[in-house]
């Protein structure tokens, strides 16, 4: 595998650890994200303050890439969401100019939907004949 892969790979892994942390954190306060988040509950507040740290490993991991490596993630993470070729996607992204700091924002912000949206974005590359380093 590829650079990109690999850090896919890594990603998902991590990210999929963090999903099971935060049911557990869930489950320890008493909270079900299926009715939805409650503010204003006392036990979300303190669910709230309690923190993932696989998630904030996910985070620390994809700050330490290049925006250039991380842009091209981001690609294939909407290209899988169905919003386009990656290679389209990756040149929207670079005329856009978003810092890092936005761009991990919002690949972390994906993250509960990171398998589908992977999945789909490293098919759809490999079909196109995408070179998930270059493009």
């Amino acid at each position: 595998m590829g650079k990109i892969a690999d850090s896919i790979a890594r990603i998902r892994q991590v990210a999929r650890i963090a999903e099971r942390i935060d049911s557990s954190l869930d489950e320890l306060h008493g909270v079900s994200r299926d009715l939805g988040i409650d503010y204003f509950d006392g036990n979300w507040r303190t669910r709230a303050r309690d923190a993932n740290l696989a998630a904030l490993t996910l985070e620390k991991f994809l700050a330490g890439l290049g925006v250039e490596d991380l842009m091209r993630i981001e690609a294939l993470m909407y290209s899988g969401r169905g919003d386009g070729s990656a290679s389209d996607l990756r040149q929207q992204l670079a005329e856009n100019r978003s810092s890092k700091e936005d761009v991990v924002r919002t690949i972390m912000e994906k993250r509960v939907s990171f398998d589908p949206y992977f999945d789909r974005g490293l098919d759809r590359a490999k079909a196109d004949g995408i070179d998930l380093d270059t493009f």
